[in-house]
């Protein structure tokens, strides 16, 4: 590799390294993400990106040149910027891709699933997703998903931000909803099913623009570790005349259709 070009690519590491930690670091502190534009994070990402693609496509250039030259293969730079384009700019893209080319009408696009590993913007995450991130504008309605009681209704202070809980008695289990821009119930209130609760915002892990969502968790009992995925109790969008069985817990999507 040319001394200039092996400077060029020192000075490319340098500058996604930093921009890659700071995009995680925003992803699992809020008292960074909520202290920086909405568009830093996005713009920082999306320079690091073509900068790592340039990187990746430069070392296959001198993978190939030095094997035609000498006749050794030196690939470790190769797989390296190949695995750092795959999750940091294929993954996202393809993420952005859906974002973009989603059709109207029909279910909430869901953005992160239960026990996925990669987050709502499609960067890897150190834990698997603990409930469904469901899209949204800020400021639309989230929907209580069943009847029951709210047990939390404030401010975390933490990833989920603006929070609240419902108790669903007497099937044992909780309803979690978080980032809110306003909550709209207090704690000991019973609601119905499809009774705005708050609407959506990005309190908490700050979502990128486009990416607004409220996070839907299913707990059992009070164990905030005790957590399953609400989609198979999902039975739709929420419909005021229709009539939902009562003998188990079933859930209605926490914003209208």
């Amino acid at each position: 590799m040319r001394p200039i070009t092996r400077l060029a690519t020192r000075r490319i590491l340098w500058f996604v390294l930093p921009a890659a930690v700071l995009v995680f670091a925003a992803a699992f502190f809020p008292s960074i993400s909520q202290r920086v534009p909405r568009f830093a994070f996005p713009a920082s990402a999306t320079v690091g990106a073509a900068l790592l693609v340039f990187s990746c496509v430069n070392s296959l250039v001198q993978f190939v040149r030095r094997y035609r030259r000498e006749g050794r293969l030196r690939v470790f730079p190769v797989i390296v910027n190949a695995i750092a384009t795959i999750f940091l700019v294929v993954l996202p893209l393809t993420r952005l891709l859906g974002v973009l080319t989603a059709s109207g009408g029909g279910a909430p696009r869901t953005l992160a699933g239960f026990g996925d590993w990669l987050g709502g913007e499609g960067y890897p995450r150190l834990s698997p997703h603990r409930g469904v991130d469901i899209a949204g504008s800020i400021g639309t309605d989230v929907l209580a998903a069943a009847d029951g009681r709210v047990t939390v209704a404030r401010d975390t202070q933490d990833l989920c931000g603006l929070i609240v809980a419902i108790a669903h008695d007497p099937y044992g289990y909780r309803t979690i909803y978080c980032h809110f821009s306003a909550i709209s119930v207090k704690p000991g209130e019973m609601v119905k099913r499809g009774q705005r609760i708050g609407a959506i915002g990005t309190t908490g892990q700050r979502a990128w623009p486009g990416y607004e969502h409220v996070h839907l968790e299913l707990q059992r009992g009070t164990d905030a570790k005790d957590v399953e995925d609400p989609v198979p109790r999902i039975v739709g969008c929420f419909d005021g005349t229709k009539l939902y069985p009562t003998d188990r817990l079933v859930l209605t999507y926490p914003v209208r259709c």
